[in-house]
């Protein structure tokens, strides 16, 4: 789910123009129609609202923050950070670095603070903890910074874009006097980025990591032309940041449901699977940000005289190629929720996770799914999975494959006997996989249902599972 929380804050900002950021966050909330909004009212010091936005974050989905002064990013970024440790790096579109401290602020105002308040050097009633490294902050667009600013980043090494790792999981800040030309901000500053390249720039960030949240900051309203830019442009960063997530588990499953034949073309990844039935080794997905070719789709499956099928995921980002594709005659089928937990709210929920085998010998793979399933179809898919992997297994009971990845793990064919359901065998495959999975050094699951699939829907969601989106097939023959 999409949640926009609202902080009207403007404490944190000195500029003439500051109390008209209180309109700012509403109207930037507005332009964000399709999510569930929050609106934080502000207390009597900065303490007391940052201590409400923290307890009006939600635990689940994703949460873009509008302010309000940058100083409003202060429990977002705290929140993702106590969420995902040394993996979150904050990627900070700004005109200025926010990086003065209590004694090197020429101001004294906060939100030229807030990025060295989260690096644990800041008023003693704001400094979050855990606190950011240095090292875990890229700087884009920053062009005015005071001399304590430029020496403080220097010393440290903090540097710009290229410097995220590569498994790294970002929230990105962004502060819309980054914008080249705005003037509905308190402190406008020449040279910045266009509404296209701010675009650009995030939607490449989105395509490679996943995005853990989005603040955008520092509107005050009084230009009708920064108005217009910034209906269309805050729309398009939330979605684009929003599909990351989505995008990042597929790509996840792609590898983790390994096809014979995989490659990019025309905007698709393109599967296929000689010998095989299940509609996900042989379908295409759309990349992200693409706009896909149908004619490069139709004939590369043609070539191969089989159905044309497109998994179209996420539904909700992809509307119109789902609606291009039912106006050429694809059928829809198998709708499917994609559902995450954490490791820890799994364990907590099955509390026994025993009597559950770990099976890494895939020799044995086969002889265990003939028990349980009857057939043995998947050995030529899951003997290619490069992963590391874990079958998951109750004797002839039950089984579950576990995959995971950068972070993730993947739960793929949950099976039980049907002599043995309603009996707690698949519940304890799961609690074994959470655990399986924290010892990877993996904290989170995901896993598909088909929507229809009410009884397995409904173990998910008591183990604490949530939807993170959907998808479906069309399938033209």
């Amino acid at each position: 789910m999409l949640t926009v929380v609202e902080v009207p804050q403007w404490q944190g900002s000195l500029s003439p123009t500051a109390p008209r950021l209180v309109e700012g966050a509403a109207r930037l909330a507005a332009m964000i129609p399709e999510a569930r909004h929050v609106r934080v009212d502000t207390g009597g010091t900065l303490a007391e609202t940052a201590d409400r936005v923290r307890q009006a974050l939600p635990q689940d989905g994703f949460v873009v923050t509008v302010g309000g002064d940058c100083g409003v990013e202060l429990e977002p970024v705290a929140a993702a950070l106590r969420r995902y440790g040394d993996r979150l790096n904050l990627v900070w579109f700004d005109a200025h670095g926010d990086m003065n401290s209590p004694a090197t602020s020429p101001s004294g105002a906060f939100h030229g603070m807030i990025l060295r308040t989260l690096q644990g050097d800041g008023p003693s009633d704001l400094v979050p903890s855990p606190a950011l490294r240095p090292d875990q902050i890229a700087l884009a667009g920053t062009r005015s910074l005071d001399p304590a600013e430029a020496d403080y980043i220097r010393r440290t090494g903090i540097g710009g874009l290229s410097t995220i790792d590569e498994g790294a999981v970002l929230y990105i800040h962004v502060d819309l006097d980054v914008l080249d030309g705005i003037t509905s901000v308190g402190y406008p500053e020449p040279g910045g980025l266009s509404a296209a390249a701010l675009t650009e720039a995030i939607a490449d960030l989105a395509a490679r990591h996943e995005i853990a949240g989005l603040g955008i900051t520092e509107y005050a309203p009084s230009d009708p032309q920064d108005e217009e830019m910034l209906r269309h442009l805050v729309p398009e960063l939330v979605r684009l940041c929003g599909a990351s997530r989505p995008w990042q588990i597929e790509r996840r499953a792609v590898n983790a449901w390994p096809a014979r034949h995989l490659e990019e073309r025309d905007g698709w990844l393109l599967r296929h699977t000689p010998d095989m039935n299940r509609k996900r080794s042989n379908s295409a997905l759309p990349l992200f940000g693409a706009t896909p070719s149908i004619p490069a789709l139709e004939a590369f499956y043609s070539e191969r005289a089989i159905p044309v099928t497109v998994q179209v995921s996420p539904t909700e980002h992809h509307r119109e190629l789902d609606l291009l594709l039912s106006e050429r005659g694809y059928t829809l089928a198998a709708r499917t929720l994609v559902m995450t937990a954490g490791t820890e709210t799994v364990l907590a929920a099955a509390e026994d996770d025993g009597g559950i085998e770990r099976v890494d010998d895939r020799a044995r793979w086969p002889a265990l799914f003939e028990a349980v399933c009857g057939h043995a179809d998947d050995m030529d898919v899951m003997n290619r999975i490069a992963s590391k992997a874990v079958l998951l297994a109750k004797d002839a009971t039950g089984l579950g494959l576990a995959v995971t990845e950068d972070g993730w793990t993947g739960v793929f064919c949950m099976a039980t006997h049907p002599g043995h359901r309603r009996k707690g065998v698949a519940k304890a495959i799961l609690a074994a996989a959470a655990r399986w999975s924290e010892e990877q050094g993996a904290s989170r699951l995901y896993l598909q249902v088909e929507e229809d699939n009410i009884p397995a829907r409904a173990l998910y969601d008591g183990l604490g599972f949530t939807r993170s989106h959907a998808y479906h097939y069309r399938r033209r023959a």
